[in-house]
């Protein structure tokens, strides 16, 4: 509505928005104006004094309403002089200065005035408001579009990329084999497949890698490819440097002019290289940090479960007891939480020796995600030790959350405490292994 108003000439000519330098000069000079037409349609009277009404009031009454009532009070004091010209001219001989009509005129102007400038100041604090939020409004529009356009690629991203790090971290777990350290790179064919799916590889090459040789004979092959060069400028600095390259480093001396786009290694925690991908098409804008930061995390996890190094032994050897998969779980993860690229943790409940409180830790281990690993440290005594990939501190929260409330819904306990369970966490953190697992059950570190 304010809009509306002020869109109006006429409105903007009747109640202006601004005091300007032709005010001062209006006011005084409607005044004389209207003496000048009583003059002319009425030369014995024209400030229409002698009526039962004083209309020329209506002009300083107009002013003040237009512009305030300090040039509401000027305009009446123009009325004021013109009486004294026209008494000086001859006009109204014999009568006496008019004080209380110009009094009461004057109290009206100014009471009209006062009106003037409240509204006045209301209207200016209105549209001000009006202005911001209108400021805010184009703002909040600004970044709805922006939402909804950051909305539209993140769809786009997850109808090309329809599986999660997570997802990819299972189907990696599942190529697991119980002696799969004694075999050479195994489910190479669905590794390649999976790296199609995540970081858009049209055509690559998985080769063994063997005391820094690489074998020309390839384990697994996606797509068409050529054989392997084994003078390729950007695959011998890979070997040399045992880092991932790609034609948009600057780090070599010459200019590449091979035909390879990426090479990347199989390497473990044991920092053992045991694999090349070697990648000779993929779109060139794929080729960015976080999609090569996202080849790597998963060319680190295959290696450290298919190929681990003599820490997972380690741990075997200090506990007898913990399955093989589950250590190379471990130090996988270790691995991916020491480049700070992915966070786990690991989960002990321990029963007090109650039957319930052991069928309790059972159902845990029964209702586990499908990629959490498990340890039964001291299955008699129910001791129990979860590893829980891909899960921080809010992912744990909520995972303790989720156990509580089963307590309460199946077993009518309000806490772990109640149920005959002690608990106890670990955040995974890069560190040693052996130190890890030691600090989480509280004991002395075995070697």
């Amino acid at each position: 509505m304010l809009g509306k108003l002020g869109d109006n000439r006429w409105a903007h000519w009747l109640a202006p928005s601004n005091r300007s330098l032709v005010a001062w000069f209006e006011a005084p000079a409607l005044v004389i104006l209207a003496a000048i037409l009583g003059l002319l349609f009425k030369p014995e009277d024209p400030l229409l004094l002698t009526g039962s009404l004083r209309w020329m009031l209506l002009v300083p009454i107009v002013v003040a309403l237009r512009y305030g009532s300090f040039l509401g009070a000027l305009s009446m004091l123009t009325l004021m002089l013109a009486w004294f010209l026209f008494r000086a001219a001859g006009l109204y001989p014999g009568m006496a200065f008019p004080e209380f009509t110009y009094l009461g005129g004057l109290v009206i102007v100014l009471v009209a005035g006062e009106f003037s400038d409240m509204w006045r100041v209301r209207l200016q604090r209105a549209e001000s408001r009006a202005a911001y939020t209108e400021e805010r409004l184009k703002s909040l529009t600004q970044r709805h579009v922006l939402l909804r356009l950051s909305h539209d690629r993140l769809e786009e991203n997850l109808l090309l990329r329809p599986y999660t790090v997570r997802d990819a971290l299972l189907r990696l777990r599942d190529v697991m084999m119980e002696e799969s350290h004694d075999e050479d790179l195994p489910a190479g064919e669905e590794l390649l497949n999976l790296l199609a799916e995540y970081c858009q590889l049209q055509r690559a090459v998985l080769y063994r890698v063997h005391h820094g040789d690489i074998d020309p004979r390839p384990v697994a092959m996606l797509g068409e490819n050529k054989p392997l060069d084994t003078r390729d400028s950007l695959l011998r600095f890979t070997l040399e440097n045992r880092v991932m390259s790609h034609v948009q480093m600057r780090d070599m001396d010459v200019a590449y002019t091979g035909f390879y786009w990426v090479c990347a290694p199989v390497m473990n925690s044991g920092e053992q290289m045991v694999g090349m991908v070697v990648v000779e098409r993929m779109p060139f804008l794929s080729i960015n940090q976080e999609t090569l930061q996202l080849f790597s995390v998963l060319l680190n996890f295959y290696a450290d479960i298919v190929q681990h190094g003599p820490e997972v032994d380690e741990l075997c050897t200090a506990w007898p007891g913990m399955p093989p998969v589950f250590g190379r779980e471990l130090v996988a993860l270790n691995g991916l939480a020491k480049e700070r690229k992915v966070d786990s943790t690991l989960v002990r409940f321990s029963a007090d020796g109650s039957q319930q409180a052991r069928q309790i830790v059972e159902s845990l281990q029964r209702g586990r995600r499908n990629l959490d690993g498990f340890w039964w440290v001291d299955e008699r005594h129910a001791d129990l030790v979860l590893l829980m990939p891909m899960t921080g501190e809010s992912g744990l929260e909520s995972f303790m959350l989720r156990t509580e409330k089963m307590l309460q819904d199946d077993y009518a306990f309000a806490d772990l405490r109640q149920a005959g369970l002690t608990y106890s966490h670990h955040s995974v953190n890069g560190g040693p292994v052996l130190d890890q697992i030691a600090e989480l059950l509280g004991v002395d570190h075995v070697r």
